[in-house]
């Protein structure tokens, strides 16, 4: 694939994001897209099958996006350093990223209507806890963390819900305060609790 058609495919599917997250699945058309992306329908209809399609790219292209940025700062030589750093790095992804959020949410409604949106998502979810699996592991090959490595897998989908269940909860209530410290003192017991265990 050349560069600018990969560019441009790239930049629909960041849009589709945005328009999805907006408007919600069901009041989301092609039409819509192209205006937002700039572009004909032709052209989405040239790069994408139809309307399914279209989400179920945007969603593998936002989480691999997302995975990546997130997994690099939730690091550590301690279980606190581990935990402070999967705060730190949640609250910023909250901030830099709500509409992902949003558009995450929106897919798990459409995943209910549509196996081809509901096998995205669920590939998503397994890619998210088998990165946050391979920190954990390594984190216990290191010695920071003195846990059984065979529940690592458990413990990455636990602390992906429970992330989740965050992000919907900011959802629900936009006016939030990310920085109240009492709100992630919690948070933060729960995952040393989680990454403490035996």
């Amino acid at each position: 694939m050349s560069e600018n058609k990969e560019q441009k495919i790239n930049e629909i599917l960041t849009n589709s994001l945005k328009v999805l997250a907006k408007n919600g699945y069901e009041n989301t058309t092609i039409a819509t897209v192209a205006k937002e992306s700039n572009v004909s329908r032709g052209i989405l209809h040239y790069y994408f099958s139809d309307k399914e399609d279209l989400v179920s790219k945007a969603l593998a292209h936002s989480s691999e996006n997302i995975i990546q940025a997130t997994i690099k700062g939730i690091r550590g030589t301690t279980p606190e350093e581990i935990s402070d750093n999967i705060i730190k790095d949640s609250i910023q992804s909250f901030k830099e990223n709500p509409d992902f959020f949003a558009f995450l949410f929106e897919m798990w409604c459409a995943s209910r209507r549509s196996d081809k949106i509901k096998e995205e998502l669920v590939t998503c979810s397994a890619k998210v806890t088998k990165s946050i699996k391979e920190v954990l592991d390594q984190a216990i090959q290191n010695g920071y963390l003195k846990i059984g490595i065979k529940n690592t897998e458990e413990m990455a989908k636990v602390l992906l819900s429970l992330f989740n269940g965050i992000a919907f909860e900011m959802l629900m209530e936009s006016s939030r305060d990310l920085e109240n410290k009492k709100y992630w003192i919690q948070v933060r017991n729960m995952i040393l609790s989680i990454l403490k265990s035996q």
